[in-house]
């Protein structure tokens, strides 16, 4: 009996072979079990992703007992884990409690959240990990707190405009994270530069509490940021949240690709998210090796195409493209 994978388990596949961590491994083996079609033909496959969970957690209890689990490792879920930062009081925790559904301790004192703190933010059909960590601060850096920031997709990074010197804070923050051999840049970073040991890492600008500071406050910001900065002002009371998910999905450079089966009406179902600039051919890797290996051919339908044209290995796929996938 054929398994009939579903594209959301194969789409895990493709991340777990991709993933590092022992605990970001079991999290996804887990959702692996959960969403895996539940019949004969996946009998095997479902004793097989058991045995798997049961290893990996006695893997992770067994690092947990040496004292190596890093508190401020969080395990990505969704399409991109995105983090926040900024000085103690800049709103962030209220900020990921208006985003997501999380519910972060939320406090008038500096250092009410003393660890990492996740939520899903939804765009569309596909969700973002926003993670609220701990405030920026020189009194503050416990092992493991930057290096979380070092793996992230994207940073966000709250200031307050209510703060008497909003400017004096983010380069004080910009400061800290160079210190900690992270630099924080305005674009889309391919790989590492400068030294061994020091990463770029994108970031965005959430100018918060621009109820409180009022108007120009945000403008202001803006000219005492290094240029090329994109400056969001914004408000956990609602002002500006609305533009937030897909200003993410954008600076992620990620695009959505769904499939039809050939010969089917197209049903929109759980999307393939890829890098922006892959390739069919790539779409067909992520799906399952074997398809990419034996790929006759790919009929192709989307933004400013003819429908159901034959698209060849190499072309490149739009956010939003549909393709049928034909194979030997």
């Amino acid at each position: 009996m054929p398994a009939n994978l579903t594209p959301e388990y194969l789409r895990l596949e493709v991340r777990l072979r991709d993933a590092k961590d022992a605990q970001e491994k079991l999290a996804i083996l887990r959702e692996m079990l959960a969403v895996i079609p539940k019949h004969k033909g996946t009998d095997r496959l479902q004793g097989d992703l058991k045995r798997r969970i049961s290893k990996m957690e006695e893997i992770t209890q067994q690092r947990a007992r040496r004292g190596t689990r890093d508190q401020f490792h969080v395990a990505r879920e969704g399409i991109a884990q995105v983090l926040l930062a900024g000085a103690p009081n800049s709103g962030k925790s209220s900020l990921l409690a208006r985003l997501t559904k999380a519910a972060p301790q939320i406090g008038e004192y500096p250092f009410t959240t003393m660890q990492p703190c996740p939520g899903m933010l939804t765009f569309e059909d596909v969700q973002i990990q926003l993670v609220d960590m701990p405030p920026l601060s020189p009194d503050f850096s416990e092992a493991g707190f930057y290096n979380a920031y070092r793996i992230s997709d994207l940073i966000l990074i709250v200031v307050d405009l209510s703060d008497a010197d909003p400017g004096g804070v983010w380069r004080e923050g910009l400061s800290l994270f160079e210190e900690h051999l992270i630099r924080i840049v305005p674009h889309p970073v391919a790989a590492r530069v400068g030294s061994a040991s020091t990463v770029e890492k994108q970031a965005l600008i959430l100018a918060n509490k621009v109820d409180v500071a009022g108007a120009g406050a945000a403008e202001r910001l803006a000219g005492q940021v290094d240029a090329g900065f994109r400056v969001l002002p914004c408000s956990a009371k609602g002002e500006g949240l609305s533009e937030i998910p897909r200003l993410l999905f954008r600076e992620l450079r990620l695009v959505r690709v769904y499939t039809k089966k050939p010969g089917k009406h197209f049903v929109k179902d759980v999307p393939f998210v890829m890098p922006a600039g892959s390739t069919v051919i790539d779409v067909a890797r992520a799906i399952h090796k074997d398809i990419a290996e034996n790929l006759k051919f790919v009929r192709l339908w989307g933004s400013g195409k003819h429908d159901g044209i034959s698209a060849p290995r190499e072309h490149i796929i739009e956010d939003g493209d549909v393709i049928e996938i034909h194979a030997r």
